[in-house]
């Protein structure tokens, strides 16, 4: 691209009309160029060849199906909320900045501020498992986390009644038992009345250290905008059902390899890269096939994922991440996402594989209860049309 002229996301968001957001997600989908900034290889320049080519086929007027369309595919906000926004390569729930946040408080902190509590929900005694989940606890012991929570959420209790013209103050005990509940079911453990972090880390026989590592990680993943799974429980959370079946909902779109089975993919880059012991050549070899190289880059987020960039300096050395982001950096700068810092978070524990996704559901479940107590409060029904494409009707 020697010699083509380039701009700033500043200067071509305001030159299409549009946010920064949208204008990273215009790259994701191959629609604009945008390579490192020479004088600053954190920042993105755009093609401004590119930008002025998109400005002119930009129909005014467009018919609201088709608007309504695009806003499903990264495009502009599809609904409105005072939860999560992301901006300037920035995360802030409620206005606080996550890596701040990160840095000092708890889960349960977090989770008071997202569901704008009135009282402290965490000070109720600590939800027992019913039968018959907890006769099927240890029977499901050797599951994948997220796959035993989607096993016995339905039976554990917890958030059952439907939300539907509910009182918003009794609907917090019940979120915070439920998240108890889920943090002990992925752990597959007995709730508790200890702070989230540290249980977590006792039923994974880990110290105050790896507690601490965690507690940041559960925050930084606590929410993420209107993402697959916090959209698919708004949707569930619209019909008035409980909190349980909304943050089943959440669980079944976050287990996807398109969202937080994410990490599962990162797992088998690691795993290439060990096992054949050159980096460069695992990421070379798949760049000539074609494959995804997942953990690496967001949309949202083209100077990098502050998420990633909060976690992985707090990780000890690992040769094969580092080498990773070596490769990565030298086919164009690609930045680590909380996919690869949540894998690499598990490696540096030693914990079981599946532990960053259940990391990811833990720390999600909280964003989840925040989207359904909001979407509660709206009292109305997700209905969206679709835009029909098929066989001609008869005649």
């Amino acid at each position: 691209m020697l010699g083509t002229p380039m701009v700033t996301a500043e200067s071509a968001a305001a030159a299409l009309g549009v946010t920064r957001a949208t204008l990273y997600a215009y790259v994701s989908r191959g629609l604009l160029h945008a390579e490192p900034d020479p004088n600053d290889p954190r920042r993105r320049l755009y093609n401004a060849g590119d930008v002025a080519r998109l400005a002119r086929s930009k129909v005014r007027g467009r018919k609201a199906a088709e608007i309504a369309a695009g806003a499903l595919d990264w495009g502009q906000p599809a609904l409105s909320s005072g939860i999560t926004l992301i901006e300037g390569n920035r995360l802030f729930f409620r206005g606080r900045d996550a890596v701040r946040l990160a840095a000092q408080a708890s889960l349960e902190d977090v989770a008071r501020l997202l569901w704008e509590c009135g009282d402290d929900p965490f000070h109720d005694a600590p939800p027992r498992l019913v039968e018959p989940a907890a006769t099927l606890m240890p029977v499901l012991a050797g599951t994948f986390p997220i796959d035993r929570c989607l096993a016995l959420l339905p039976l554990v209790g917890a958030g059952a009644t439907m939300t539907w013209q509910r009182e918003r103050r009794p609907l917090w005990r019940e979120a915070a038992l439920l998240l108890r509940v889920v943090a002990a079911v992925a752990t597959g453990t007995m709730p508790d009345d200890v702070p989230i972090h540290r249980h977590v880390a006792r039923a994974w026989g880990k110290d105050e250290r790896a507690a601490q590592l965690i507690r940041a990680a559960l925050i930084l993943c606590a929410d993420h905008e209107l993402n697959a799974s916090a959209f698919a429980v708004r949707v569930v959370a619209s019909t008035g059902a409980s909190l349980a079946a909304c943050v089943s909902a959440g669980l079944s779109a976050l287990s996807g390899p398109q969202h937080g089975g994410t990490t599962s993919l990162v797992e088998i880059l690691f795993e290439e890269v060990e096992r054949l012991g050159n980096a460069t050549r695992v990421v070379q070899e798949r760049l000539r096939r074609g494959d995804r190289l997942p953990g690496f880059d967001h949309p949202l987020y083209p100077d990098g994922d502050p998420r990633a960039l909060a976690v992985l300096p707090l990780l000890p050395p690992d040769p094969a991440r580092d080498a990773l982001r070596d490769a990565m950096d030298a086919i164009g700068g690609k930045l680590p996402n909380i996919d690869f810092a949540l894998v690499s978070l598990r490696r540096a524990l030693g914990l079981a594989p599946g532990s960053a996704l259940a990391l990811f559901a833990i720390g999600r479940t909280v964003g989840w209860i925040a989207h359904a107590l909001e979407q509660q409060a709206e009292g109305k029904l997700i209905r969206p049309r679709a835009r029909y494409v098929g066989a001609a009707p008869e005649a």
